[in-house]
């Protein structure tokens, strides 16, 4: 049994091909959750209907306040009833119709280990499903292929700087959910994609599907915010980062992270290590050990120069 999780906001233009990609899934054994945060358009309605045609597969989380994200996310989360499995989605994406089928085909096993498996202290080991998807405009027509080839690219410092997954492409097992939930996220701004991805590198195991499984819809607002082109991308390194507060957020998740009991990580070295490069503590002698640091922390070039760059005018820093 799969949980699908959708929140929704102001998503009328798309969420009908969303549901329906979501209704027409070649495994059935799910069932549709939907937290709308406070829509001013037509999506609550477009959404009443589709639980009043599909009343055994769609539900409403009905809350009143607006929580934003990543909020809306945690709530759905701990809202939802208990499933074996949870699969995050965007109101405005279509999935491949095998999605789910295949998602539950490689968390049951397919080479990949049994997802029911205890860890040493009797908790079901934390499971994270990723797939590849196409990123494509409003019109659904391909932009590129996201692909990221192999489990190989995680590692203790690759996963601090740069998400390689995002949410629509997650689905989860109930042991990450318990474990997640335990941590009370509501209100700590925890990217659900982000923090996905470190807890299973450091408590369970990060499960990759090489196939294309969803339409991610970069619609007008978002092309232009994140299209591609070196340009682009140096204007938005600027206005997000040197002059906005999307740095300054992240190396806080960073150590919100350091400071959650049950899923930082175990190893010493590498909270230290996390909280340096996040500015935790900067003292002199800090700021030059964190400026230097011997090893690439971002998979592109420019990427990197741009972290460097922030390290050398304090970034993030406490």
């Amino acid at each position: 049994m799969i949980n699908v999780l959708m929140c929704t906001y102001n998503g009328e233009k798309y969420i009908r091909q969303q549901l329906d990609s979501i209704l027409g899934q070649t495994y059935q054994d799910f069932c549709l959750y939907i937290r709308d945060d406070g829509s001013t358009d037509s999506t609550p309605q477009i959404v009443d209907e589709y639980v009043r045609l599909n009343p055994n597969k769609v539900k409403i989380i009905r809350k009143a306040e607006h929580l934003g994200y990543p909020d809306c996310f945690w709530d759905i989360l701990e809202k939802c009833d208990d499933a074996d499995y949870y699969a995050f989605s965007d109101q405005d994406d279509v999935w491949d119709e095998h999605k789910l089928e295949y998602a539950v085909a490689k968390l049951n096993g397919s080479g990949n280990g049994d997802p029911h498996a205890e860890t040493d202290n009797g908790k079901k080991l934390p499971l994270l499903y990723i797939h590849d998807y196409d990123n494509c405009n409003g019109n659904l027509e391909l932009i590129s292929n996201h692909r990221l080839g192999s489990t190989s690219v995680f590692d203790k410092m690759s996963v601090l700087f740069y998400t390689y997954a995002s949410g629509f492409c997650m689905v989860i097992n109930n042991g990450m959910r318990k474990l997640l939930l335990s941590q009370n996220l509501v209100g700590k701004a925890m990217y659900h994609d982000e923090l996905c991805i470190w807890t299973a590198f450091f408590h369970g195991k990060i499960i990759y599907d090489d196939r294309n499984l969803t339409k991610y819809r970069r619609h007008e607002a978002t092309y232009t915010e994140y299209g591609n082109g070196v340009g682009t991308l140096i204007s938005n390194w600027l206005r997000r980062e040197i002059f906005g507060d999307e740095f300054l957020l992240k190396c806080r998740r960073i150590r919100t992270f350091l400071s959650l009991k049950e899923i930082r990580p175990s190893e010493k070295n590498i909270c230290r290590d996390w909280l340096l490069l996040s500015g935790g503590r900067m003292t002199p002698i800090r700021y030059v050990r964190r400026l230097c640091w011997p090893h690439r922390l971002r998979p592109s070039l420019g990427g990197e120069v741009a972290l460097r760059i922030m390290f050398f005018m304090n970034r993030g820093v406490k």
